[in-house]
């Protein structure tokens, strides 16, 4: 990493949160008896999760695009779009934010040690016009607390005197020893639809490893308001356990020998070393925001030990 860039806050922030730069990109780094967190401002974007005593929970591109690119890895925000879903063509690929300035709207110490960040979208900066184009009247905002689990949230608020039609993600990259042999628990019997061969409908049978490619998006056969899934890594012996709110589908996306080599910022064999794991809106699963309303898309992390004693 490069030496810390000096940035002036409008809001203060608490010991434990400092600045540094990353690769070009304006950083916030968060400490404290939990393990770390690397934030970036540009796209709103968690880059880095190491719960004390442990290796990163994410992925995080080596060969990254110079800013101010969207960064491949950690977890990238998708709004107010995901993919082109319901888009016309030429509308950028889940959405304009992730190359959009956040601002620190809040900095908190909580319970236990923890830290609170909050982040909202600077519609001031370049690109914010093009959120407005699509988005004028939604606000959104980012929390990102560190305490003994990494918890994200995405809050939407509709503003404006017309319903919006919003789908969205965060895009988490899991850094993973070797991705044929994990294993997602909590897909099982659900229905998936895959973008890689069209199909529609497929039932997942156990739970899911990866043959090739994939780019299946998971509906939820129930509505509960939590949904519970494990990311099983034998290589590394442990077991990332993921809990999403105001989610009924999952995405869950690599690229592939084939799709690696095809991307500029993703080395011809990292495609092994990672698995996104999506907390999304996506698909059938639409969030129509009335007037007025408010929306939260939450993902909730820890990381164990694997096998479990």
């Amino acid at each position: 990493m490069n030496s810390p860039k000096v940035v002036s806050d409008p809001v203060a922030l608490v010991p434990g949160v400092t600045h540094l730069d990353y690769a070009g990109y304006a950083c916030l780094k968060l400490r404290n008896v939990h393990g770390t967190a690397l934030v970036s401002l540009h796209g709103g974007q968690l880059l880095s999760w190491v719960p004390a005593g442990q290796r990163d929970v994410f992925w995080l591109s080596p060969q990254a695009k110079p800013a101010p690119a969207a960064i491949r890895g950690g977890v990238p925000v998708c709004w107010p779009w995901f993919g082109k879903q319901g888009l016309p063509q030429g509308a950028m690929q889940h959405g304009p934010v992730r190359n959009v300035t956040w601002n620190v709207v809040a900095s908190e110490v909580t319970v236990n040690g923890g830290l609170l960040l909050s982040l909202e979208l600077d519609r001031t900066a370049p690109g914010g016009d093009a959120v407005d184009t699509y988005a004028k009247h939604l606000e959104v905002r980012l929390d990102i607390a560190l305490g003994p689990e990494l918890r994200m949230s995405l809050q939407t608020h509709n503003r404006g005197t017309a319903p919006f039609a919003l789908t969205q993600a965060l895009h988490t990259y899991f850094a993973v020893g070797e991705v044929e042999q994990v294993q997602l628990q909590g897909v099982e019997g659900l229905r998936y639809d895959s973008r890689v061969d069209g199909t529609r409908g497929n039932l997942q049978v156990g739970a899911f490893k990866l043959q090739n490619l994939c780019d299946n998006t998971y509906a939820q056969a129930s509505q509960q308001s939590e949904h519970h899934y494990q990311l099983i890594d034998p290589s590394w012996q442990r077991q990332i356990s993921l809990t999403t709110q105001g989610s009924q589908s999952t995405v869950v996306w690599n690229p592939g020998a084939e799709g690696a080599a095809a991307m500029a910022d993703v080395p011809d064999a990292a495609w092994k070393d990672f698995l996104c794991v999506e907390a999304a809106n996506a698909g059938a699963d639409v969030v129509v925001l009335a007037p007025g309303a408010q929306h939260h898309l939450q993902q909730t992390l820890s990381c164990q030990a694997w096998p479990t004693a």
